[in-house]
């Protein structure tokens, strides 16, 4: 521990030496203002915030409007149908055979 101690004597007299540093007393308040004063500065100025508002909603409406189909159902192929359900695996999922009253009827063995 000497050891340590006189290899860095001349440091560790330099901060015995060294002065406290002053923080003034209202350090945390001057703070907190520059905090809160950056994040009043927005991209986007306060009178403009209502219409930023609707015109996402226009947006959104316009966006869902241009998905949905310009024919109607009827003038689509039925070969396309078809094709878009075996796609999706909704040929797995419908029946494939007519119920008829007969599967309610007991099993003969």
């Amino acid at each position: 521990m000497n050891e340590e101690f006189s290899e860095n004597e001349a440091l560790w007299n330099l901060l015995g030496n060294a002065s406290r540093p002053l923080v003034s007393p209202f350090f945390a308040r001057n703070v907190m203002r520059s905090v809160r004063n950056l994040s009043r500065e927005t991209i986007i100025p306060p009178f403009l915030l209502p219409w930023v508002g609707a015109a996402a909603l226009i947006l959104i409406i316009l966006g869902f409007s241009l998905s949905l189909p310009v024919s109607s159902p009827s003038k689509i192929p039925v070969e396309l149908v078809e094709y878009f359900d075996i796609a999706a695996g909704l040929d797995q999922l419908a029946v494939v055979e007519d119920a008829g009253p007969s599967i309610f009827a007991p099993a003969r063995l």
